[in-house]
């Protein structure tokens, strides 16, 4: 990618710039999970209503769509004693910090996975859901430049708040599933099958 960017820095002065100065980090698309994520997301969180009302950036719904199915996944329900867990499509508050990483201090990962755990990459892996993080993203390194800190650093409400003071905040509407049942469930669920 820094190969790349020098190409590109180079068609920049081509066509007038008077200086090209690159990002010190890349954006890396990866369609792979990552650990260690500043807040992972879980498909129990996502039941739950996601984040705070108060620290949002939107809000998303999904099913916890498995379709083709997860290798494995029946047998070790099976095998800890689970049946098979059938869930309504959450409709859940998003903010960044399930994409931004704890250990690497200048690095957000967005994909169908990135941070999400359990029944969480199933919901999340959305397209329209990774653009809109993204944008979180965007105005979060922007900040973090700004204010010479680091990425991990900034906090979903931080982003939140500038996009309230530009009148560019969505409207927030994520709501906790109301069946405590479902929430217990998918819980337990996730909790042993980590185990």
């Amino acid at each position: 990618m820094l190969k790349e960017m020098q190409l590109l820095s180079q068609w920049f002065m081509a066509l007038g710039a008077t200086s090209v100065i690159p990002a010190p980090e890349l954006y890396i698309r990866h369609a792979g999970n990552v650990k260690g994520a500043v807040d992972s997301l879980t498909g129990t969180k996502m039941l739950k209503g996601g984040v705070p009302a108060s620290e949002a950036l939107g809000t998303f719904g999904y099913h916890f769509d498995i379709r083709g199915g997860i290798e494995g996944l029946g047998a070790r329900a099976s095998a800890k004693g689970l049946g098979e867990v059938k869930l309504p499509p959450p409709l859940f508050n998003v903010g960044i910090q399930h994409a931004i990483l704890n250990s690497v201090s200048n690095l957000a990962v967005i994909s169908p996975a990135s941070g999400f755990e359990g029944y969480a990459s199933s919901a999340g892996r959305i397209v329209e859901f990774n653009c809109a993080v993204g944008q979180g993203i965007g105005i979060a390194a922007a900040l973090a430049m700004l204010s010479n800190r680091n990425l991990n650093q900034i906090s979903n409400q931080e982003v939140h708040d500038i996009l309230v003071n530009t009148g560019k905040l969505s409207k927030i509407y994520g709501q906790p599933n109301s069946q405590q049942e479902d929430i217990a469930r998918l819980d337990n669920f996730e909790n042993a099958l980590a185990a």
